[in-house]
């Protein structure tokens, strides 16, 4: 990520310094925690218990509510996890300038100690380059090396990445992902730069891993490079009702997994050259509208 941020046209030298020192310090969280939360007073109910889903779902807002309570007047923990181990998910916290990856993201199909190199670094790979990016998306960029909210860019710095934003915020808003809805750009901005800086990151990753350990064979007739791209869109296969399709475009910051599939490969010089894609091809961006930001 240092070196595509040092190969970066459009910022200066100034910002890119504060940008290298913010990605030097950031600090690394995986699996779990060190220090377990006290679950003792919370109270779950199997249904041969008594219990239901709803009752359980009250009792867990209520133990985070107190939890959080209890945390008032008191240092802040930066040893805390905001997510359990279980969860599959991963996470940028801008005040921590931290990055985590709960154990039950490293499984397929986003990790495979059994799998390819190509697999993994599509894989898990870009979700992590995609958490380095939130360093540097329109909300965590306004934290500096120290979590701290403060502007470190210069003013034409700031100008151009906006503009860059601005641009594949459109993208996205061109999309109709039901005939009365389109996607809404401009909400999913950060995770929509998360994905295409995390997808061009992972990509250099491998390349630096192919030019030091070698190729390996094709596998099944296809690429190191195809692989790479196959694994990412594998992560977001997704199948939605039409009224959660709806709910997640008005609810969630992330795009819905098709596009997340597509669209950031769209914007990468890399994929064309792995599937030889055409102007005829459905993918196809012309070179001047791919957005390159990270």
């Amino acid at each position: 990520f240092e070196n595509r941020i040092q190969n970066l046209d459009w910022m200066t030298p100034e910002t890119k310094e504060k940008a290298i020192e913010k990605l030097n310090k950031m600090t690394v969280k995986i699996a779990y925690p060190d220090k377990w939360k006290d679950y003792s007073e919370l109270e779950i109910k199997s249904v041969e218990e008594g219990g239901s889903y709803f009752e359980n779902l009250n009792h867990v807002s209520e133990w985070n509510f107190k939890d959080d309570l209890n945390k008032l007047g008191k240092p802040v923990d930066k040893s805390e996890w905001l997510m359990a181990p279980q969860i599959v998910n991963a996470y940028f916290m801008p005040p921590y300038n931290e990055i985590v990856f709960p154990a039950a993201i490293l499984q397929p199909p986003f990790y495979n100690y059994q799998a390819d190199e190509a697999v993994n670094y599509g894989g898990i790979g870009a979700v992590i380059g995609h958490e380095i990016s939130h360093c540097f998306d329109d909300s965590g960029s306004r934290y500096d090396a120290d979590g701290n909210l403060n502007n470190w860019w210069t003013e034409e710095d700031l100008e151009q990445f906006t503009a860059l934003g601005k641009e594949l915020s459109a993208q996205y808003s061109n999309v109709n992902a039901l005939p009365d809805v389109k996607l809404n750009g401009d909400f999913t901005l950060g995770e929509n730069i998360g994905d295409l800086g995390g997808v061009n990151a992972a990509y250099d990753g491998l390349q630096l891993y192919l030019a030091e350990n070698g190729r390996p064979e094709n596998i099944d007739g296809f690429t190191p490079e195809q692989r790479f791209f196959m694994s990412w869109a594998t992560v977001w296969r997704t199948k939605y009702t039409e009224d959660a399709l709806r709910n997640q475009i008005k609810t969630d910051t992330h795009s819905p997994g098709m596009y997340r599939a597509v669209m950031p490969l769209q914007n990468i010089d890399a994929f064309y050259e792995a599937f030889n894609i055409q102007e005829t091809d459905n993918m196809y961006l012309a070179p001047e509208k791919r957005v390159k930001i990270w």
